[in-house]
């Protein structure tokens, strides 16, 4: 049985990482390239992506809450609204957009998905700043309001994205069903990795709490049955879907 020291994965991220990565068998070598092959399909048509999942968010007066307050103190063009006059094509909005084109650049062109990777730390800061933080560690936020948004609302985006993504893959017409497994696999393992990074900023000091309360707290008499599924193929074919691009966009639309 392998030792996990519970206090480490909280303050150190590469222990954390190196966890999360060993639990979801994350494998940097296949599962890494898969998301770097969307790099060609999602260029041409990152515009229509961030469009795609603003009109999502602009949907429900409680997600678009938070493009509301005026975006930055400098003189951008945001400003203070009421949430019934938001568009996608409000200043507040696009303040939002240019960061979230960034993060989608950033994201397929990234390389390095081991535990150690500066692209694990930089998805830490992205969870840490939606907490209202002013010390996330992201330089585009400094000196700008804070950004709070519930975990309610991260999580029901995620839900949102899974579902759509599941839909696209299984409809896929030259891809085998043993394939079309293998991508949503890989697929899932990336959203469980984001939204931990995400909820354990949200989360934090409860499990500590917990066990200050009870010292013998934790896992007693589990049995976990090994897994005989064995990925053998990655591929690339997923991006040639456009919703494809799109979830990766909606996950990190509050983003910036």
């Amino acid at each position: 049985m392998q030792h996990i020291d519970s206090n480490l994965i909280e303050t150190d991220l590469p222990s954390r990482m190196n966890y999360l990565l060993d639990f979801l068998q994350w494998d940097p070598a296949k599962d890494g390239p898969l998301i770097e092959a969307c790099k060609p399909v999602l260029a041409p048509i990152v515009n229509d992506i961030v469009d795609a999942v603003y009109d999502h968010l602009l949907k429900y007066d409680i997600t678009a809450a938070v493009f509301a307050p005026a975006q930055s103190q400098s003189s951008d063009g945001t400003e203070s609204v009421q949430v019934d006059n938001l568009h996608r094509d409000h200043a507040n909005i696009k303040f939002r957009k240019d960061f979230l084109k960034a993060y989608l650049v950033r994201l397929v062109s990234n390389h390095d998905w081991t535990a150690h990777s500066k692209f694990w730390s930089y998805i830490d800061m992205v969870g840490k700043v939606h907490t209202g933080s002013m010390d996330s560690g992201l330089k585009h936020r400094k000196d700008r309001p804070a950004l709070f948004v519930e975990y309610r609302d991260i999580n029901l985006l995620l839900g949102w994205v899974e579902n759509a993504v599941t839909d696209v893959v299984m409809g896929v017409e030259a891809l085998d069903v043993q394939t079309k497994l293998d991508i949503l696999k890989a697929l899932n393992k990336y959203w469980w990795i984001q939204n931990d990074l995400f909820a354990r900023h949200y989360m934090v000091n409860l499990g500590s709490a917990r066990l200050a309360e009870d010292p013998n707290a934790g896992l007693k008499g589990m049995v976990v049955a090994a897994n005989p599924f064995k990925p053998e193929k990655i591929t690339s074919a997923i991006v040639a879907s456009v919703s494809t691009a799109v979830m990766f966009g909606a996950f990190w639309a509050f983003s910036g």
